[in-house]
């Protein structure tokens, strides 16, 4: 619940949201080369710093539908019938396609812990079934809504994500080679403590059980936030031309971990490359924006993943993209592809052609 002055505070955060709402209006034409390069971008990206930069992360989550209210919009908006299932310990898993496809598509959502699902996330899903059934495969998604920080704090939100995974496994009996994991940002983040958990049972979580020879068939990091307070020294990159700064970034990470001490499930990033030998998985996408403040971080993971990962690592770095590009592009209006969007499509294919 919102005390008193967070919700007046809305009035004085309107305006300065406002302000720059128009101040990049007003400088699209003239914008530096750091910015982003479409005008629709720009003034959105714009936008979402102020947001997250103004507001507190309840004042946020009052102001906008939690992640199961967007599911339902959407997908009565497309004229298909909204199917959920309750999860243990109070996790929602929303289907996207038909349920009794071959082949299942587990993705964890971003925003910092914080925030909810957008509907950019189910246009996004969309596109990959689409393409998938293009190309002869069905598919379908198995989207999580997780309890938002700081409402909960870690390891609720993995406790919920490896639910989601052993309702996939367990309940609907789906083979793990025919089970892929995704998620984007903080999503990223609990696709690495999903393997983690999978390769070394968390205390604090109940495992899941795999056959000796069974492996997941692949999963897609876009933007993985696998570094919770990251210090990057020189290779700071300019965030004007990213959705996020690293200030919100401090804010969020420090709402997620809560009074709990960071370890390799919270902050991949900092595990020893044999920590990964053992992820029970076929292979690895690892995607990110040359605009993004985490590019550095995301580099100094991928490389790390490749020493220790005994499957196949792919990385792509989208040229001119911000954060989570495939999915907070499309939630904005601006339906071109991105390049990473593309190439998660063309890995979800090349997994389901081998399935």
């Amino acid at each position: 619940m919102l005390t008193i002055a967070q919700k007046l505070d809305f009035i004085p955060a309107g305006l300065s949201i406002a302000l720059t709402f128009v101040w990049a209006v007003l400088t699209v034409a003239w914008r530096a080369p750091e910015y982003p390069t479409h005008w629709l971008l720009h003034i959105g990206y714009a936008v979402f710093r102020k947001l997250t930069a103004r507001l507190l992360p309840v004042q946020m989550q009052y102001a906008v539908p939690a992640s199961n209210v967007v599911y339902n919009r959407y997908i009565r908006s497309v004229r298909q019938k909204p199917l959920t299932v309750k999860l243990d310990h109070g996790a929602l898993g929303h289907w996207i396609g038909d349920p009794g496809a071959k082949s299942i598509l587990v993705w964890y959502h971003g925003g910092g812990f914080a925030l909810p699902a957008n509907v950019g996330y189910f246009k996004f899903f969309a596109k990959i079934i689409a393409e998938a059934e293009r190309n002869g495969h069905p598919l379908a998604v198995f989207a999580l809504t997780y309890t938002l920080a700081p409402v909960a704090t870690y390891p609720t939100q993995l406790r919920q994500a490896v639910e989601a995974l052993r309702y996939i496994l367990a309940e609907k009996r789906h083979p793990a080679r025919n089970v892929m994991l995704g998620g984007d940002s903080a999503g990223g983040n609990l696709v690495g403590g999903v393997l983690s958990h999978l390769a070394h049972t968390h205390p604090a979580i109940d495992p899941i059980k795999l056959g000796k020879n069974d492996r997941l068939a692949g999963a897609v990091m876009i933007a993985p936030w696998t570094l919770l307070q990251p210090e990057l020294g020189d290779r700071v990159i300019d965030p004007r031309g990213d959705l996020i700064t690293p200030a919100v970034g401090q804010l969020w990470g420090s709402g997620y971990i809560g009074t709990a001490p960071s370890d390799f499930y919270t902050d991949l990033s900092n595990a020893p490359t044999e920590w990964y030998a053992k992820f029970p998985i076929r292979k690895i996408l690892v995607c990110g924006g040359e605009r993004e403040i985490l590019l550095p971080v995301i580099e100094d993971f991928v490389e790390k993943l490749r020493k220790g990962f005994k499957g196949e690592v792919q990385f792509c770095v989208g040229k001119g993209e911000g954060h989570v590009a495939p999915v907070y592009n499309l939630y904005l209006g601006d339906q071109r592809e991105t390049q990473q969007g593309a190439r998660a499509k063309a890995f979800i294919i090349e997994l389901l052609e081998k399935m």
